[in-house]
C-alpha cells in the first residue's frame, strides 16, 4: 500500500507517480471502501496518467467505489485516470458509483473509457462530485459517453469541469440521465456526439429525471437524429446557460422543452 497520510482528522493515501501506480490507486479505493462512514482521501501527482490496461474490476477499471472516498491532484496539471489506448485493449469503463457510494474527483482528468453505459463514469444509485475536473474522449455503446446517471436518488454534480470529446451510440453523448438529479455550475458540455442517436450533449430520460445548470453552455455537439444539444424527458432548468451551435439542431424533440433554448 501507499503511504498512509492524514490531513484534518481524514485518513487517506498518497498514490505515487511510480511503476504499478494503476495497481496502487486499485487498492487504495479497496482501501476506502474497506471503512464505512469515514471519508477517505486519495492524493495523486499532477500531471500523471494513471493508465489501467487490463481491468481490476469485471467491468470497470478500477473497483466500483461503495465508501466516501475524494480523489486529488494539486498543482499545474490534473492527475489523469484512465484506460489504455493500446491496441488489443478490452471495453471498460473507468469508474463506478455503486448504490450508496460517494465520489468526489478534484482535478482530475477521466479518459478512454469504453462500455456499454457511462463510458467514463457511471453513477448507480450513488453520490458523484466532480470540481475543476475533465471527462473527456471516452464512448458509450448505448447512453452516456461521458458519465451516465442512474437511479432515482442519484445525484451528480459538475462545478467548474469539462465534459468534452465523449459518444455514445443511442443517446447523451456527454451525459445522460436516467433518474436522479444531475446539476452542473460554471461547467462547459463541448463537442459530444450521439452517433446513432439523440441528445448529442445531454439526455436527461424521462420524469425522474432532474437537470439543474447554471453558467454552464452546451456547444458544439452533435446527434445523428435530434437534439444535438440537450434532449429533455424530465425537468429542467437553466440560468445563464446557452444551448447554441449544437447539430442538427439545439433541443428539439424535448418534453418538456428546455427554457430558453431556441431549436
Amino acid at each position: 500500500m501507499p503511504s498512509v497520510v492524514c490531513a484534518d482528522a481524514r485518513a487517506g493515501v498518497v498514490v505515487p507517480c511510480v511503476k504499478d501506480r494503476d495497481r496502487l490507486l486499485n487498492d487504495a479505493i479497496t482501501a476506502g471502501n474497506d471503512r464505512p462512514g469515514t471519508r477517505w482521501e486519495i492524493a495523486l501527482q499532477p500531471g500523471c496518467a494513471y493508465t489501467v490496461t487490463r481491468p481490476y474490476g469485471r467491468i470497470n477499471a478500477l473497483a466500483a467505489v461503495a465508501g466516501d472516498i475524494r480523489i486529488s491532484s494539486r498543482g499545474p496539471s490534473a492527475a489523469v485516470i484512465a484506460r489504455s489506448t493500446a491496441r488489443g485493449t478490452a471495453d471498460f469503463r473507468v469508474l463506478e458509483v455503486e448504490m450508496g457510494g460517494r465520489l468526489t474527483l478534484d482535478r482530475i482528468t477521466v479518459r478512454g473509457g469504453s462500455f456499454g453505459s457511462g463510458g467514463g463514469i457511471f453513477n448507480n444509485f450513488g453520490t458523484l462530485t466532480l470540481h475543476g475536473s475533465t471527462v473527456e474522449s471516452n464512448r458509450a455503446r448505448e447512453f452516456g459517453g461521458g458519465i451516465a446517471t442512474n437511479g432515482e436518488r442519484a445525484v451528480t454534480r459538475l462545478t467548474g469541469t469539462t465534459v468534452r470529446g465523449n459518444s455514445a451510440g443511442f443517446g447523451g453523448g456527454g451525459l445522460f440521465g436516467n433518474g436522479g438529479t444531475t446539476t452542473l455550475t460554471g461547467s462547459g458540455v463541448v463537442s459530444n456526439r450521439a452517433t446513432g442517436g439523440v441528445g448529442g450533449g445531454i439526455f436527461n430520460n424521462g420524469r425522474l429525471s432532474a437537470l439543474h445548470l447554471t453558467d454552464t453552455a452546451v456547444t458544439g455537439n452533435q446527434a445523428a437524429e435530434t437534439a444535438g444539444g440537450i434532449l429533455n424527458g424530465g425537468t429542467v432548468t437553466t440560468l445563464r446557460s446557452p444551448v447554441t451551435g449544437n447539430l442538427p439542431n439545439n433541443c428539439a424533440g424535448s418534453s418538456p422543452a428546455v427554457p430558453g433554448c431556441a431549436d
